[in-house]
């Protein structure tokens, strides 16, 4: 009876410590995975995500003004970023007075590979932060879903963050 009992808390043991590794490597895939570019609020606009060996730095790229004939660009590059199992958030460096928060969950979404868009849905919360010149300070708070672009056909922004200062 005595090992019965001894190869049955073995064999759970062993069983315990197979699924243990076996969700420890699902993270790392995950974070390798969800290198690339995602939709922003507006057509045109984009997130780069990049992890790599945990690390999370990116940048978004959106039009300065809301009117879309002026098109100019500004990037901001993440301040803090981080990648929690399947939580992503960042924050980025402000400019002009405008800096965003972001926080959402990473999960698959319906297209059937990476090569396809919106192989990762990211929903979240966007915090969009104004700060005057007279130093007053608002924000606008929405529910966002960024959503990934073709692996293959995604587009090749002129910025990359190897510019970052």
């Amino acid at each position: 009876m005595k090992n019965l009992f001894a190869i049955t808390v073995f064999l759970l043991a062993f069983l315990t410590a197979g699924l243990a590794q076996g969700l420890a490597k699902a993270g790392p895939e995950l974070s390798r995975d969800i290198t690339g570019l995602y939709s922003f609020v507006h057509e045109g606009e984009f997130v780069q995500i990049e992890v790599n060996e945990g690390r999370v730095t990116g940048l978004l790229s959106r039009f300065k003004n809301d009117d879309p004939e002026k098109a100019e660009f500004v990037d901001q590059f993440f301040e803090q970023a981080k990648l929690e199992g399947s939580t992503l958030s960042f924050r980025t460096r402000p400019a002009g007075g405008v800096w965003f928060e972001f926080s959402g969950t990473v999960e698959r979404g319906p297209a059937k590979t990476q090569a396809d868009e919106g192989y990762w849905k990211v929903k979240g919360t966007l915090i969009e932060h104004h700060t005057s010149a007279n130093g007053q300070s608002t924000e606008k708070k929405h529910e966002l879903t960024l959503s990934s672009f073709p692996a293959d056909g995604e587009p090749n922004p002129t910025r990359t963050m190897d510019k970052e200062k």
